[in-house]
């Protein structure tokens, strides 16, 4: 779809999403992404919504900031080369497909705000408190999941190390695979860090599936 077709999409998108309240939007990927982002809060700060705009890196982030300040809904735009994705939830992070806004729009325009340190602050809040030194470990995934290993003691690398276990989180982080000691891992949880703090918490769990094994998980 072409550039100027994709941002009236957004603006439009944004104009019903602005009668809900608060709209959380945040981007990835590349300028196009965050232009579109930008699109999408024009319109709903021009249909009278509160935007806030954050710096998390994945879809997981965002869900987690709606849900913990409140906000009825999410947008998160993501760009890979030339495509563009979005996800829209709402403030229990599911999906949602908004309605076409009835009634007259508000005589004034919501204001927009940004919320700094997002990956941070979720890391900071999944992780909980430090386990001591846990030792080395793979981190591959958003960038919030090594910054909650970190905080939770582990030694963090971007390539798998030998005898360490190796954490692997989807893209938009919401699930998590671990490889430790010949074994796998897909600890539960709202996001792939509740599943971190879960793993770390219960050492001795029995692995999700035996080596080997495929595992349908629910999206």
């Amino acid at each position: 779809m072409e550039r100027t077709q994709l941002g009236q999409e957004f603006y439009e998108l944004g104009l019903r999403l602005g009668g809900l309240g608060t709209v959380l939007i945040g981007s990835g990927g590349g300028s196009l992404a965050q232009a579109l982002a930008r699109a999408a809060g024009c319109g709903a700060a021009l249909a009278g919504g509160e935007v806030k705009f954050h710096d998390g890196g994945c879809t997981a982030c965002g869900a987690w900031l709606a849900g913990y300040y409140g906000f009825p809904v999410s947008l998160f735009v993501r760009q890979e080369g030339a495509e563009v994705e979005w996800y829209l939830l709402d403030g229990q992070g599911k999906r949602f497909t908004p309605v076409e806004r009835k009634g007259p729009v508000p005589a004034s325009t919501g204001e927009w705000d940004l919320l700094a340190g997002a990956d941070g602050a979720w890391a900071a809040y999944r992780a909980g408190e430090y386990q001591g030194s846990l030792g080395p470990a793979c981190a591959q995934g958003p960038a919030a999941l090594t910054l909650a290993l970190e905080r939770l003691g582990y030694e963090v690398a971007d390539r798998p190390v030998p005898g360490a276990p190796l954490f692997q989180a989807d893209r938009e982080g919401f699930s998590l695979r671990v490889e430790d000691g010949g074994n796998v891992f897909r600890p539960c949880g709202a996001d792939a860090l509740e599943g971190l703090r879960d793993y770390v918490q219960q050492p001795q769990a029995v692995p999700a599936f035996r080596p080997g094994e495929e595992k349908k998980t629910q999206s």
